[in-house]
């Protein structure tokens, strides 16, 4: 047993010392090979030492923001004296944040011992605004890697266009020269110049690169050997007739994309807050923003901060900043969920309708409705806005993935402007959100031979349309005193929206049969007239079956179960009458009670 608990033990720790790797860098030497037109190719020789193993590969972050790895990277173990051994292929690739994964191309990676990495990919340092004219020079910067560890003697090798001025190290202060600080901040370099007839070569070293530390590698080129960045000698022409460099259209371009990115999202957000005000209105409501700032103010802040995510995420590698940036333009874009306001309502009366005109779908519409999601129309230009933007994301996949990546992840600003202030949000209309109900109740009720159904709504004075509906249903054979059952619908706002919640309400007079039916529980409050008195109850739960299930036992229980006694014959009384005047039948009748409607 104790042999048995040895062995695994062994096994276990050899397991350990198998999985455990530890490197270190030896030298780290960049080529820059600038071409006249600002593209470049960076090429690595990493000299990396190995301790355990076996090492699969290894990651750099803090590559060039669009950098395209090229092929014939490889890795070969380096003897004490200096010479490598035959390579081995190494696989490449870019990530999204920025990380440039090396793979070892064999199964069973890197052992211990000493190793060189040839590796290099291709960038653009004239679209990455990293070369700006200075007088006679050009100002040509590189960004290194972030390595693991500190590194002695970095160097960079920048090999130039050729020209008449040779290149050079940035002009130092003296008082950072004494400090031994360049005016990047970078501490002290060191260059060496070779000048050939296709190339101008300037080694740069600096003595030590601490970990994780980014260095700003500059050096100066005479502005001739970069044909965008070069003085003209020709004379001078009327500005009119001078077309501008084609660095400054570049910028211009980007610019006027950068405004437009801006105007367009600040429209669609002011025309969405005016559709949500002009919608909230009809519904007596009060339409509300997550940001509560003007709707102006709040459209112009939200087109900005888009626009500088934009500008953020397409030319620099902070891809942290330009996702902070996008979430606040569209926290400044957000609408919230309209509120009731608590306004009371202007004297109406209450008639009856016929189920044509009562369960009639409204043929008005809200505004609003090409920037709302929930409509056929909106739901439309959302999709292809949305497909708009994953179609130029799967387009600029191959040329940058970081940068495809940023354009599917802005197609989150649609979101606030489809999917928030919806009229789904809205507060439902008094006269048109209880018809889906109600007549469902109707055609269920209809059938009752015992049950009198008729529509009910509420008509303000200087107005056609009701402002709102309700079913009343009566017992043919009634209880004394009882004047109706009505069935509505009644809304609570909440921080999800609005929750519709049917009620029955039973109308009878104080003291009546009908009035004693109920059960004692049953609250019972002032009604229109003062011997009337309302009784509100709600179903178990808020579903249109529960709903229908309390009408009918209300219904039951307020009927009268004795059989109708045949009246006796009266021997007629002639009674004088008065001479008064006519009623009028041109008059129309104001129905004060729903009881009048039977």
């Amino acid at each position: 047993m104790r042999a048995l608990c040895c062995l695994i033990a062994a096994l276990t720790l050899s397991g350990w010392a198998h999985a455990w790797v530890e490197t270190s860098i030896r030298s780290h030497v960049v080529t820059l090979d600038v071409e006249p037109s600002g593209a470049a190719t960076v090429s690595h020789e990493l000299i990396l030492r190995v301790r355990g193993g076996p090492l699969p590969g290894i990651e750099i972050e803090g590559v060039d923001a669009d950098a395209l790895p090229q092929p014939n990277a490889t890795v070969s173990e380096v003897d004490g004296d200096g010479s490598s051994k035959p390579p081995t292929p190494l696989l490449l690739e870019r990530r999204e944040d920025g990380t440039l994964r090396i793979d070892v191309d064999a199964k069973k990676g890197l052992r211990r011992g000493t190793y060189l990495f040839r590796f290099a990919y291709r960038t653009n340092l004239a679209d990455r605004d990293l070369i700006h004219r200075n007088g006679a020079y050009v100002d040509v910067r590189w960004v290194g890697p972030r390595l693991e560890d500190g590194v002695d003697s970095a160097r960079v090798i920048f090999r130039l266009p050729p020209a008449e001025i040779a290149p050079r190290l940035p002009p130092v202060d003296p008082d950072q020269a004494a400090l031994g600080v360049t005016d990047d901040g970078a501490g002290t370099f060191l260059a060496n110049l070779r000048r050939a007839g296709d190339k101008d070569e300037l080694e740069v070293v600096r003595p030590h690169v601490a970990k994780g530390e980014p260095v700003v590698w500059r050096v100066q080129a005479s502005a001739r050997a970069f044909p965008a960045f070069a003085p003209t000698d020709a004379p001078a022409q009327s500005s009119s007739a001078q077309p501008p460099p084609p660095r400054v259209k570049t910028r211009l371009v980007a610019v006027a994309v950068l405004v437009g990115v801006a105007l367009f999202y600040a429209l669609l957000v002011f025309l969405k807050w005016r559709s949500l005000r002009q919608a909230a209105e009809l519904r007596q409501a009060e339409p509300r923003a997550l940001i509560p700032l003007p709707g102006g103010l709040r459209a112009a802040l939200s087109g900005v901060l888009l626009s500088a995510a934009v500008g953020v995420g397409a030319r620099t590698n902070l891809p942290t900043l330009a996702g902070v940036l996008l979430v606040l333009a569209m926290a400044a874009a957000t609408q919230l969920g309209p509120r009731l306001k608590p306004e009371p309502r202007s004297p109406g009366r209450w008639l009856p309708l016929t189920e044509e005109d009562a369960f009639e779908p409204s043929a008005g519409s809200l505004p609003g409705r090409l920037l709302d999601a929930g409509s056929l129309l909106g739901f439309v230009l959302f999709v292809l806005l949305l497909g708009g933007f994953v179609a130029g994301a799967v387009v600029l996949f191959p040329r940058s993935p970081y940068h495809a990546l940023m354009l599917a992840l802005a197609s989150a600003a649609l979101l606030p402007i489809f999917c928030t202030g919806r009229a789904a949000e809205l507060p439902p209309d008094p006269a048109q959100g209880p018809v889906k109900l109600l007549s469902w109740l109707d055609r269920r009720l209809a059938g009752v031979e015992s049950l009198k159904v008729v529509p009910w709504a509420r008509i303000p004075e200087k107005s056609s349309d009701p402002d709102e509906l309700r079913l009343l249903v009566m017992p043919r054979r009634a209880l004394a005193g009882l004047s109706a059952i009505e069935v509505g619908l009644e809304y609570r706002s909440g921080g999800g929206g609005t929750l519709a919640l049917p009620w029955v309400m039973v109308r009878a007079q104080e003291g009546s049969p009908a009035y004693h039916a109920l059960p004692r529980g049953v609250v019972w409050t002032r009604g229109r007239k003062p011997e009337e008195r309302v009784a509100v109850i709600r179903p178990a739960l808020p579903t249109k079956r529960d709903c229908l299930a309390l009408v009918r036992s209300l219904a039951e229980t307020l009927t009268d179960s004795e059989p109708m006694r045949p009246r006796t014959r009266q021997p007629g009384i002639k009674m004088p009458m008065s001479a008064g005047r006519r009623a009028s039948a041109s008059k129309p009748t104001t129905v004060a009670s729903p009881a009048q409607a039977m």
